[in-house]
């Protein structure tokens, strides 16, 4: 059963069920497991988002996730759905009083079953070491803030992998620090606040970044301070080799660095706005970013270029992420007559427009887009706007990335469903979202402000915006210059906006704004052998697998 709503001139269905090429999802279980209480003096609520825990125990690998909400933060075992709704949730529920917990992450290479270490960064700055199963609270950092004041919230909070005490941490004021749990400071003066501030050292400094160090009396690096000058860094992830740091902020940059030597090794700017969330595929050749430009833009590490725009969303982006049990091998269209293969990635997106999005990548339907100037040159000066009406619209359709023509034979067993579904189906569904005329309208302007010799009122507004200074170049190619990549589904599931994604060897997991938590199912066929090797490998190179840093 769907729910239909009135959006624009057109009902939109709130779905419960749909297809994919494998198969058919279905709604399992939406629950709100927390209502809204009196919320602490802050002016915007953190974000919810979701965790996912593998525990390895005797009968199995047992799965269980950390979810935040207002001022609660919840441990909860999702083997069972139905202790989803028994008595506020079966392991625990833990409510700050003054604050509230906007992220947290759980040492992977130190857990056991009776112990966890777990990071969680708050609204005023401070960040608390627990250990979950029994609430423990062990340290507390920047406890008298001391190293950031308490107007700046922690936007990110990550484990170093591979570490048993080294963990990252990101403000909204562009700073983040190194800090370790065997050296931790806490300043017992009584002087004011700005005087009780910690002094850090310039270290390194590098193109918009400095890198600082503070000392205690030891002379050991006890901290380390990264400023990035960039905004509010909204989200940092670890590549699967634990060798780069991927970083995105408010300025719109993805930022690469190279974590051992904290050398700034690549970057890439949003097309306008800023960045909001990454995420690295499975074997670190590529970083998929999702910000307030409505875009997905995917990035390769090896060519440091963007390689492709998934266009869609019709709002921001609020969190992108790898389905690492749909990572599959496929034949290449190059060299049908041999046994090379090539990886198809499949990848999630959800927005504030209430949309899933999955999508699906493969290195060899990646083609070159020529540009649209080369398209034009051998065109006359006097019959230049009909040439150019013309070639901008071949330049469009080949800009959408195709379909891989061996995609059937991954899945077989569904090739009826996808038979069905088609490639033009999606591509007539995604052609009549509103966001497609709002960016074919962004593409003509950004075309002719630079084909210009004056600047038009458009331009002027993106030159205002520090794109112009950098647009068509490698960090900000033109969006007719890149594959456009379509989705495979496109789906509205839900009424309030979309916070989060997490995928499972079972189910699809989404948290909506409102603290409601849907579990799709996936399709019954039973998952590739090379699917579950690429997972469990994943699983390895969160935490466990690198080597110390």
């Amino acid at each position: 059963m769907s729910t239909v709503l009135s959006c624009g001139v057109r009902e939109v269905e709130v779905k419960q069920h749909f297809r994919a090429p494998e198969g058919l999802y279905k709604l399992e279980h939406a629950s709100k497991l927390a209502q809204s209480s009196v919320a602490p003096k802050i002016s915007k609520l953190p974000t919810p988002k979701l965790t996912l825990l593998p525990i390895n125990t005797a009968i199995g690998v047992k799965h269980k996730i950390i979810y935040n909400f207002a001022k609660d933060l919840f441990l909860l075992d999702v083997s069972d759905i139905q202790k989803l709704d028994e008595d506020k949730l079966a392991l625990g529920r833990h409510t700050f009083k003054d604050r509230c917990p906007t992220c947290y992450d759980v040492n992977l290479f130190t857990r056991s079953n009776g112990s966890l270490q777990l990071l969680i960064g708050t609204t005023d700055g401070q960040v608390f070491l627990v250990n979950p199963v029994k609430w423990d609270f062990v340290k507390v950092y920047n406890e008298d803030y001391c190293i950031e004041p308490s107007e700046n919230s922690i936007t990110s909070v990550k484990w170093v992998p591979g570490s048993e005490t080294d963990f990252l941490v990101s403000y909204t004021s562009g700073n983040m620090y190194t800090f370790t749990t065997t050296h931790y400071t806490r300043n017992n003066t009584t002087a004011n606040a700005a005087d009780a501030m910690l002094t850090f050292n310039l270290t390194k400094q590098g193109d918009s970044f400095n890198i600082l160090a503070y000392r205690g009396k030891s002379r050991i690096k006890e901290i380390l301070k990264w400023e990035l000058k960039c905004g509010t860094i909204h989200e940092f992830v670890f590549s699967p080799d634990c060798k780069h740091l991927a970083i995105v902020s408010q300025d719109g940059f993805l930022r690469v660095f190279d974590y051992s030597s904290q050398d700034l090794v690549a970057a890439m700017r949003s097309y306008f706005g800023g960045l909001t969330c990454v995420c690295w595929s499975p074997d670190g050749r590529y970083i998929v970013t999702g910000g307030e430009d409505d875009l997905i833009t995917v990035w390769s590490l090896s060519l440091q270029r963007v390689i492709a725009r998934g266009e869609g969303h019709r709002s921001w982006v609020t969190m992108v992420s790898f389905d690492p049990y749909m990572y599959t091998q496929a034949q290449s269209d190059a060299s049908e007559s041999t046994d090379k293969t090539v990886p198809v990635y499949r990848f999630g997106s959800v927005g504030q427009d209430t949309f899933l999005f999955l999508w699906e990548l493969c290195e060899d339907s990646l083609e070159p887009v020529s540009s649209w100037r080369s398209c034009s040159s051998t065109s006359s000066q006097s019959g230049k706007q009909s040439s150019s009406h013309n070639n901008k619209d071949n330049t469009f359709a080949s800009n959408t990335m195709p379909r891989h023509k061996s995609r059937d034979k991954i899945s077989s067993s569904s090739s009826s469903n996808t038979k069905k579904m088609g490639h033009n189906k999606i591509s007539d569904s995604t052609n009549t979202l509103p966001h497609r005329n709002r960016l074919s309208k962004l593409r003509h302007l950004v075309k002719h402000s630079h084909s210009d010799n004056h600047l038009s009122d458009g331009a002027n507004f993106i030159k205002n915006m520090q794109c112009y200074t950098i647009l068509d170049t490698i960090k900000v190619p033109r969006l007719y210059e890149v594959p456009r990549l379509d989705p495979i589904i496109c789906k509205r599931v839900s009424l309030e906006r979309l916070s989060c994604i997490v995928f499972t060897p079972s189910h699809i997991m989404m948290s909506c704004v409102d603290g409601i938590i849907q579990m799709w199912a996936r399709p019954p066929e039973p998952l590739s052998q090379s699917s579950s090797v690429s997972s469990l490998s994943q699983d390895i190179r969160q935490h466990g697998s690198c080597s110390k840093i």
